[in-house]
């Protein structure tokens, strides 16, 4: 697996216009936006698409029937992607939700405590229910016909949203006041519920990934 995260960081590398792309637009969001919760998610988003773009590169040209004549394993395979991705995005939403906090404290701008936690808490939801149903998505149908498969899942999941939203509503249920609820909680418990909650998706996202993977033909 350690040769797989050198290959990975080694393409991470090579992608330097789009690193710098990303940073350009973290300093300008930093100095002229108020939003900093958008930026905390925004740039925590754009950071877990690499993973994803690592996996397109190693469908390049049936690159993923070569490497597994390696002594590379599918379970490994799987198991780096997911480390991969955490190591890629858990630093930067770190880095950068600490940025903003001190953005917040220079600029004066009204950033509590709750809402910092709130941003925190929910790009990591954000960018775990990204790579945990995209990882899976481009494992199995490659990336030309994940492209349709990730079009469908999205509109399905928009579809099912407001859906619900609208039962709720018919049945007289206030979702607003759970979410409410959750800035009176400690922010270290918000925080660790998170984590625990990200940490079952991803390992429930991990175990379809390897099923697939298993199954399919190169």
């Amino acid at each position: 697996m350690k040769g797989l995260l050198i290959k990975d960081f080694k393409l991470l590398k090579g992608q330097k216009q789009f690193l710098a792309a990303v940073l350009v637009v973290t300093i300008v969001f930093m100095t002229t936006n108020t939003s900093l919760s958008f930026i905390i998610s925004y740039i925590t988003v754009m950071m877990g698409m690499i993973t994803l773009t690592t996996i397109s590169y190693d469908e390049y040209e049936n690159g993923m029937g070569y490497l597994f004549t390696l002594p590379v394993s599918r379970k490994g395979y799987v198991r780096e992607k997911y480390l991969f991705g955490v190591m890629t995005t858990v630093p930067v939403l770190a880095a950068v939700s600490a940025i903003a906090f001190l953005t917040a404290d220079i600029r004066h701008i009204d950033f509590t405590a709750e809402e910092w936690a709130g941003a925190v808490a929910g790009s990591l939801l954000v960018v775990t229910m990204m790579l945990s149903l995209l990882i899976p998505i481009e494992l199995k149908f490659g990336t030309e016909r994940s492209r349709v498969a990730m079009m469908i899942v999205f509109g399905g999941s928009f579809v099912a949203v407001c859906a619900a939203v609208k039962v709720f509503e018919f049945l007289g249920i206030d979702w607003k006041i759970w979410i409410s609820r959750l800035y009176g909680l400690n922010l270290s418990v918000i925080l660790a519920a998170f984590i625990v909650v990200c940490g079952i998706i991803l390992v429930v996202s991990y175990l379809f990934s390897l099923r697939f993977i298993l199954k399919r033909e190169f």
